[in-house]
């Protein structure tokens, strides 16, 4: 925040006040403001104000914690809370991170020195929250923690969303890929694809050093109408997690207005088209059949 004098005569002086607001902020602290005139010769020129804020709780290492790897190598966070000054105590607390993450408190010194530990409960995904303490200090009624959580499965699945199809006219259509690997080295299958085969096709190949699968992923344009854009999913389950499925989320888009759909796009056929269309399904379900019989 600034106030300042916006007129100066010639000759006479004009006054600018800085207001740093350092709420959540400890230690070394460096600001600045640019002052712009009609000066000819300094038409701009830049003030500094820098300090050292001593914070009324001192929170170490930080007030940020980020988990990340697999759920059984996070290690617990340790976050000590000293008073500089006047004794305080913790009143409450809350979060919005309760199935994710959880917390205490360990009072090392009363009224000087606490002990916050925090633990990963998550066993695979991301999230981003806080937890907020009060106390009865009355300049620091309040303060946060951030927590940020990627916590890694058994599988890696990347990317989780994919654009397919033709992006734009008279352009290829761009076909998808994916990888499926491990994060603890241990040699794994692809029990179950599951997806809309009337939009895609979905082929699995072993990856050069065996370290999992790639995914090929087409569209089937023709059965996506001219202009259309439309989501959905591949369902990926491996003999690593029984029983838990990641979910590819991919969007097919067909940009060309001179494309022709078929009839699943809701065009009208004839009797040979249709034939033809039930023959191409049945081969492709009887291709998948024996891709997922070699995988087992």
């Amino acid at each position: 925040m600034a106030q300042f004098d916006r007129a100066i005569p010639p000759g006479g002086e004009g006054k600018v006040a800085l207001k740093v607001v350092l709420k959540g902020y400890q230690g070394p602290v460096k600001k600045s403001a640019v002052v712009f005139s009609n000066d000819p010769q300094a038409s701009r020129m830049t003030l500094g104000v820098q300090g050292n804020v001593k914070a009324l709780i001192e929170i170490k290492p930080s007030t940020n914690v980020a988990f990340r790897g697999l759920p059984d190598k996070i290690s617990e966070s340790v976050i000590d809370l000293v008073s500089t000054s006047d004794p305080f105590t913790i009143s409450k607390s809350e979060t919005n991170l309760e199935d994710k993450i959880s917390y205490e408190v360990v009072t090392l010194e009363s009224g000087r020195r606490y002990q916050l530990r925090i633990k990963n409960l998550l066993k695979q995904g991301n999230y981003n929250g806080f937890i907020k303490f009060y106390t009865d200090l009355q300049q620091k009624p309040d303060f946060l923690i951030r927590v940020t959580g990627t916590v890694e499965g058994e599988i890696s699945v990347r990317p989780l969303t994919l654009i397919v199809g033709r992006l734009a006219a008279q352009q290829p259509v761009r076909q998808g890929k994916a990888t499926v690997t491990t994060n603890r080295n241990n040699p794994f299958k692809i029990t179950k694809l599951s997806y809309d085969d009337a939009l895609l096709d979905v082929a699995s190949k072993p990856l050069s050093n065996n370290s999992g699968f790639g995914l090929e992923i087409s569209p089937r344009m023709e059965n996506v109408a001219p202009g259309a854009k439309m989501q959905t999913t591949i369902g990926v389950e491996t003999d690593a997690q029984p029983g838990e499925k990641i979910d590819i989320q991919v969007h097919v888009i067909n940009t060309d207005p001179s494309a022709a759909a078929s009839p699943r796009a809701g065009g009208a056929a004839s009797d040979d088209g249709e034939e033809e269309d039930k023959d191409r399904s049945e081969a492709r379900k009887e291709k998948k059949a024996e891709g997922e019989a070699e995988k087992r």
